[in-house]
């Protein structure tokens, strides 16, 4: 036994040898894919353009490194940036849009809150939007990115409406519609009349009403 004991732990010693070098350049690897992509929304957000150059010498690494980390180039750097803002708009849509908000401040405070996030959201990152969305139709990685935090949003927004439903504070209706209607709605949020308006108060107060005129259950408990 003693002498299996040993063996085991020499050999787990030599597998963690083995795999430390590679666990750290891993971890290597994807700070600096990290940094890269700093510096391309640090670039977009202040310039709304960028060059590989620019974001190697951002990122103190080589062209070649970003190539090494982003095959595709510029349209790969772009496309994870765009992963990135698509994620904190997400986050703001969908961050109020649950049972507990709904029950805690109701429907009007929750969906305005949903629209005022949105605003916030698109207003910080309307030059990487802008940019992204030029490259949207000959870019697959972007376009994937897209669908894929769409899709996230709209199983989000289907729970939320349903969850509502169930505890009597959003319409009857399709849940599917319901939350396509708030995937719409958000969406269209990012709208230079709304974003560039010198004061968006009253848009935004609108646009909540008509999103509780539609999901506000009409026996409200």
């Amino acid at each position: 036994m003693d002498a299996g004991g040993g063996s085991s732990e020499v050999a787990a010693v030599d597998a963690a040898s083995k795999a430390g070098p590679v666990a750290t350049g891993t971890a290597r690897a994807e700070r600096t894919r990290e940094a890269l992509v700093d510096a391309v929304l640090a670039r977009l957000r202040t310039d709304g353009a960028f060059t590989t150059e620019q974001v190697a010498a951002d990122a103190e690494v080589s062209v070649a490194t970003v190539y090494n980390r982003f095959p595709d180039g510029r349209d790969g750097l772009l496309a994870a940036a765009f992963d990135r803002s698509l994620a904190r708009v997400v986050a703001a849509s969908d961050g109020p849009l649950t049972v507990e908000h709904l029950l805690d401040h109701g429907l009007e405070a929750t969906l305005a809150a949903m629209v005022e996030g949105l605003v916030e959201a698109f207003v910080d990152e309307a030059l990487v939007f802008r940019a992204a969305l030029a490259r949207l139709p000959e870019s697959r990685a972007i376009r994937d990115a897209y669908r894929g935090h769409e899709a996230t949003s709209r199983a989000v927004n289907r729970r939320f409406v349903e969850l509502g439903q169930a505890a009597g504070r959003v319409s009857d209706g399709d849940p599917g519609e319901l939350a396509d209607l708030l995937l719409v709605v958000g969406q269209g949020v990012n709208n230079p009349v709304l974003l560039g308006a010198a004061d968006r108060g009253p848009l935004c107060a609108h646009l909540t009403a008509a999103l509780v005129a539609v999901l506000s259950p009409e026996d409200p408990r």
